[in-house]
């Protein structure tokens, strides 16, 4: 065979540009068991158009909103979340070419679709696309594992205000303008009013009269070193401090609101959490958090908020009533830690016939042997057939002494004090260990009490001590996913409303991710089951 020998200059060897090949379909080219045929098969029968609806006005359409609302899903369920990263993808990843069909969206694409239509309606797309994967899973929302946990925000942890240091500041000022006024008013012969309290808005009328009366007797305004401050210049010049400093105090006071007690100066809707000493917070400082709470069933996501309390205690009522809003109906089933067991929501559960399987605070201590040695403590001592303490000395605190009421919760809450006879504490050898007054009383709460054995007797089952184990293992487990797979540990975006939205995008990613899952478990037992037909 001859062999064929190239002498042209211009022939080159290593030729390799490339050329079109069938098939021109990418779909076909993507396997089965890829995560985007997954997110199509979650998402269907899902009208995301109805949330991303387009104002009239002139210009060009540009691209298409659904299809950009989807590659954001998407991204998230891989654990993407930078724009410029969901930019690069839809470049080179075969998967992103697919879904917004070979379109290129830049980074500021994404982010005028998530500042103009995500915040707003995330809610109803989060509800909407969960209840979507949950009936193609079936899993059953009666029963809802429920947990929270603090997530950093995107603000210094430096920059922190409490609002009990500018309430205790506040208070020492209060009586130096009270000195001030009552000076000025002995030497310049006013007659301003003084009392306890005073609001910047009444300084600032001070400084308006002093400012007017420089003007019209035209006192001259004199700064800087060998300068002679009139007596009108001078008391102008300390109530301004005074009103720098009040008006300073009541701006921070109205960003904390009555709800809070602080709040970060770079993010305002952020709350200062002392977070646990675990992986993520070696410091066991205070940062600027925000409080995550989460409901999960079956292993999705079916509720999730955002909360400004640094406690769960608090977020349980409107948490419950979030769920109500969206899929019309309560849990049956609550299942939460020892963090959500109060009597107001104790109380919300009985009233809208809700089981009660919410541990309290002392569920699990007061059976530990280190606590039960304290014989001291009114809750390790016995109780007569009348429900009346027993002390260690045998004396029954059965003398009633008045009602004690509590209203700062959503429902009245009474309770009873009781204490022995006047002189049995004073005989008692025991008095010093177990009373710091003259008496020893203690509070009685038959209501709480009653429902301290209603949780007892439900978790006590093994239906109970089953729900308890699947608190741990899907609540708990959910957030452990978010945490270290998907590497969601601290907010990008500022403001309540931008960190609630990328918190359920994240809850969104994480449901998708589980019905990826599932759907290739669901596959596999269809083809062993072929194969043992």
């Amino acid at each position: 065979m001859e062999t064929t020998t190239f002498t042209q200059s211009n022939y080159i060897n290593d030729y390799n540009s490339l050329q079109l090949s069938l098939p021109l379909n990418l779909g076909i080219k993507i396997d089965s068991n890829s995560e985007v045929v997954s997110f199509l098969k979650a998402i269907e029968g899902v009208n995301l158009g109805k949330y991303l609806k387009r104002d009239e006005g002139r210009g060009r359409k540009g691209h298409d909103r659904v299809m950009i609302l989807k590659v954001i899903l998407f991204a998230y369920s891989l654990g993407e979340r930078e724009l410029r990263k969901m930019e690069e993808l839809c470049r080179n990843d075969i998967r992103f070419l697919y879904l917004s069909d070979e379109s290129t969206p830049s980074h500021m694409t994404f982010e005028r679709l998530m500042k103009n239509y995500l915040i707003k309606d995330i809610d109803d797309i989060f509800f909407e696309v969960s209840l979507s994967i949950g009936n193609k899973m079936n899993i059953d929302t009666h029963i809802q594992y429920i947990d929270g946990t603090k997530i950093e925000a995107n603000a210094n942890k430096n920059t922190f205000v409490y609002k009990k240091r500018i309430l205790n500041a506040r208070e020492k000022l209060f009586p130096k303008i009270t000195e001030l006024i009552i000076r000025m008013n002995m030497e310049l012969g006013y007659a301003f009013p003084y009392h306890y309290f005073y609001c910047a808005q009444e300084i600032g009328y001070m400084l308006q009269y002093l400012m007017e009366t420089m003007v019209t007797t035209d006192t001259e305004i004199v700064y800087g070193k060998g300068k002679r401050k009139t007596a009108f210049q001078k008391y102008y010049d300390e109530f301004m401090e005074y009103y720098t400093k009040l008006d300073g105090y009541e701006y921070w006071l109205d960003i904390i609101g009555s709800e809070r007690n602080s709040c970060s100066k770079t993010d305002h809707d952020a709350t200062m959490c002392a977070t646990k000493m675990d992986y993520y917070c070696n410091t066991g400082l205070s940062r600027p958090c925000y409080n995550a709470q989460i409901a999960v069933s079956d292993g999705i996501i079916v509720n999730a908020d955002l909360y400004q309390r640094a406690g769960d205690t608090k977020t349980f009522i409107p948490f419950m009533e979030r769920n109500y809003e969206y899929t019309g109906k309560y849990p049956e089933y609550p299942v939460t830690d020892a963090g959500y067991g109060s009597y107001d929501n104790y109380m919300f559960c009985l009233t809208h016939d809700i089981k009660l399987f919410m541990k309290y605070p002392m569920y699990a201590k007061k059976n530990t042997t280190d606590f039960q040695k304290k014989i001291y403590n009114a809750i390790n001592w016995k109780k007569n057939e009348f429900g009346f303490r027993i002390c260690p000395n045998g004396e029954v605190f059965n003398c009633y002494l008045h009602d004690h009421y509590e209203n700062d919760g959503t429902y009245l809450k009474i309770k009873q004090l009781y204490t022995t006879e006047e002189d049995k504490c004073e005989a008692c050898l025991h008095k010093q260990e177990c009373c710091k007054s003259e008496r020893r009383v203690i509070s009685r709460d038959v209501v709480l009490e009653e429902f301290y054995a209603a949780v007892d007797e439900n978790l006590s089952t093994e239906f109970g001590k089953e729900l308890k184990k699947q608190r741990s293992i899907q609540a708990e487990g959910a957030f452990g996913v978010i945490k270290q797979d998907m590497k969601f540990v601290r907010f990008t975006r500022r403001g309540i409303e931008n960190a609630k939205m990328e918190f359920l995008l994240v809850c969104l990613g994480y449901n998708l991710k589980k019905f990826h899952l599932h759907r290739l478990k669901e596959m596999k037992k269809e083809t062993e089951i072929s194969i043992i037909n």
